[in-house]
């Protein structure tokens, strides 16, 4: 299978209909989340802003910073009325609602902990993949961040991933079926991420 990788910069559009692996992180030594509440906002912030544009396969969050892997919605399944703002660039309006959820959080959380400026180090990365093979590596990469960081030995356990969200039947705002697919059912998604296979080349699609 051929891979394709495209590392972009802050500049670079998001495009509808692509995949993508997107990582932010806090300024300095600052943290997105010190609280519960803190993970739970965010994660309602996405509800709010990004579900309507994507598809959200997988995400982890972690005290300084966050994965996303996200499949934005081709152009006929975007909202047709904010769309039409946008009629000669459509591809402004994703990114002006990844800006906006951005902006939102970091207001809700310079609110909830007295704090002022700015909370994200830079405007987001992002890597576009267009190999399925790939996306799966990156899925258990994703899930993995909180023991490649210490923060825990069993990854199954935190709180702040969406595995065990993929492997529950509760709702979700992930799509887990779009996820499962990947391994082609949810027993190899579970072997998968226990064998914990990696590969050389993974590093080019890795923010951290």
């Amino acid at each position: 299978m051929t891979t394709h990788l495209k590392s972009t910069n802050k500049l670079e559009k998001l495009i509808p209909d692509h995949t993508y692996h997107i990582y932010n992180k806090a300024i300095g030594s600052d943290k997105l989340f010190t609280t519960h509440e803190d993970y739970h906002y965010f994660l309602q912030k996405i509800n709010r802003f990004l579900l309507p544009v994507v598809d959200l396969i997988s995400y982890c969050l972690i005290p300084n910073h966050f994965h996303m892997l996200v499949d934005i919605k081709a152009y006929d399944k975007l909202p047709i009325k904010l769309l039409r703002r946008y009629t000669e660039e459509p591809e402004l309006y994703v990114n002006q609602v990844f800006s906006n959820f951005f902006n939102s959080y970091t207001k809700s959380f310079n609110k909830a902990h007295e704090r002022a400026g700015r909370l994200f180090l830079y405007p987001f990365k992002r890597i576009s993949v267009e190999d399925e093979d790939y996306l799966t590596y990156l899925i258990n990469y994703i899930h993995r961040n909180p023991v490649h960081h210490g923060l825990t030995k069993s990854f199954w356990e935190w709180r702040y991933s969406s595995y065990q969200a993929i492997i529950s039947d509760k709702p979700t705002k992930v799509n887990r079926e779009l996820a499962l697919s990947l391994f082609g059912s949810k027993s190899e998604f579970i072997s998968f991420h226990k064998e914990n296979v990696t590969k050389p080349e993974m590093r080019s699609y890795l923010l951290e």
